[in-house]
């Protein structure tokens, strides 16, 4: 990849500002533990962490100038002061990596459920339609089947405009990029050209960040407003979902490409769930094809994805032949590979999510059991409503929980309880790691067991630190160790 530099003049032109001294910027980070020489050094606010604490160290790293919030005294470097440092972010690392979300098509994703999964099938369908794709989810990073690991569902402004770089670099022409509305607040997408955009659904969740459901619509409708100041071709709006009206408003009148999962709608696109197949509309063509995507939810991903699809440059008729080919990302519905038992994990966090899970999974006469969590310092409205959803399903509930922070787990559990008959709980276990070896003894009966909460994620947000924490591999050492003996349910 070429090693791209800049004036910091240049990159401080952006907010008609000057200075002195007009060292060459090699690279930029938030980092101060990323920094080298040469970098430019930004300070951002976390939640937890201010950048600002750290300005000095990232000198010493090496940094050749500062961007802060505030005056920093003792610098030896130049120190420019703007008002937002998280938007200006953005708006200097596009420019830095010479404008990357011009040099190739980006299709954004966002609402409360099914981002992900719509992600992957939107990167999927594209590679089967040969181009070469890059996608950015909260399962990672992936560059025409590299994956490269992220931090956030939408990573920082900086390592995105990087990511993309990297994208053009490579030759990638149509990324797909997931989009949170922790992302839009923040200015994490700031600067960022979007192609096209999708909108998925819009249920409980994050009202510990967005103080009402109505503000959390409006954080998400700010990617239609970016799709309408990039030019962007079309929008891509859930035809079932209310909350599409203002996402369609906020385009201003970007093309709305509706879609919809009852073949009798007046929508474009329609792709009706029929158990092993999809019957696909698009106009007046239908097609049923087979389809290995668990969960009838899904024809509402999958028909979001060919939206998308269809505002690139994709002969739509030819790739209908490649959905059988599709599969859900990891952690979505994923059955744990062991022969004799039926278990799955599953990313479900909020309520919404958590039903649609569990009735993709229900089958008359065939008790299913759930291992039920939820995350510390996160939304605790939604905790009892995903208890009595847990309830309405499943025959028994193990509850526990993950990325506990610093709230303790015993609260936690108890607003989870609150509307779970007792009969229905089988145990409470502080220590999440006890709750999955109860769930493999429960599999390795012959019980039908899905487990929540996690599903892809590979560590824990304990305190403030992030330990490692493999589920899937949890599960197999507890499924093999227990196999054969007589389970203590």
């Amino acid at each position: 990849m070429n090693r791209p530099y800049k004036h910091l003049s240049e990159l401080i032109a952006l907010f008609q500002l000057t200075c002195e001294e007009d060292p060459i910027v090699t690279s930029i980070e938030t980092d101060s533990r990323q920094v080298t020489t040469g970098s430019l050094f930004i300070c951002v606010r976390g939640y937890t962490v201010d950048g600002h604490q750290y300005a000095r160290e990232a000198t010493e790293n090496g940094a050749v100038a500062i961007l802060a919030e505030e005056p920093l005294e003792g610098m030896t470097v130049p120190v420019i002061v703007l008002s937002n440092t998280k938007q200006a972010a953005g708006q200097i690392a596009d420019l830095f990596y010479d404008h990357p979300s011009r040099r190739l098509r980006v299709y954004g994703i966002t609402g409360t459920n099914g981002k992900t999964t719509t992600t992957k099938l939107t990167y999927d369908l594209f590679r089967s339609a040969g181009h070469k794709a890059g996608m950015i989810s909260t399962v990672g990073a992936m560059i025409d089947g590299e994956i490269i690991d992220t931090p956030n569902t939408t990573p920082e402004a900086v390592i995105l405009h990087r990511l993309l770089h990297q994208m053009v670099e490579q030759g990638v022409t149509d990324c797909v990029l997931e989009v949170s509305s922790h992302a839009l607040m923040e200015g994490r997408v700031e600067g960022v050209q979007f192609h096209a955009a999708a909108f998925t659904n819009l249920t409980h969740d994050h009202l510990d960040y967005h103080a009402s459901m109505e503000e959390y619509a409006e954080a998400k409708a700010l990617l239609f407003e970016q799709v309408a100041t990039s030019g962007g071709k079309a929008v891509v709006l859930n035809e079932a979902d209310p909350t599409s009206a203002l996402m369609a408003k906020a385009a201003n009148g970007v093309p709305v490409l509706w879609y919809a999962t009852e073949e009798a709608s007046d929508a474009p696109i329609a792709v009706e769930w029929q158990e092993e197949t999809v019957r696909v509309r698009l106009d007046e063509t239908v097609t049923e094809v087979p389809v290995f995507l668990l969960g009838d939810f899904n024809a509402a991903n999958l028909a979001a994805a060919i939206g998308l699809i269809r505002a690139g440059e994709v002969n739509m008729y030819q790739l209908i032949r490649h959905i059988p080919e599709l599969r859900l990302p990891k952690g979505r519905l994923e059955r744990i590979p062991f022969e004799g038992c039926e278990i799955y994990i599953d990313y479900a966090h909020t309520p919404d999510g958590l039903e649609k899970c569990l009735k993709a999974l229900s089958v008359p006469d065939e008790p299913l059991y759930v291992v039920l969590s939820a995350a510390g310092e996160r939304d605790r409205s939604k905790r009892s409503i995903m208890g009595r959803i847990a309830s309405q399903y499943c025959e028994g509930i193990i509850v526990t929980v993950h990325d506990t922070r610093r709230e303790e787990p015993q609260q936690i559990i108890k607003e989870l309880i609150k509307e779970i008959p007792p009969r229905k709980i089988i145990t409470c276990h502080e220590t999440r790691k006890e709750a999955l070896q109860i769930a493999a003894k429960i599999a390795l009966t012959g019980k039908r067991v899905i487990i929540v909460g996690k599903g892809h994620e590979r560590f824990e947000r304990i305190g403030t630190e992030d330990v490692p924490f493999d589920e899937t591999k949890i599960l197999m050492e507890a499924l093999n160790r227990l196999s054969g003996q007589e389970s203590a349910m």
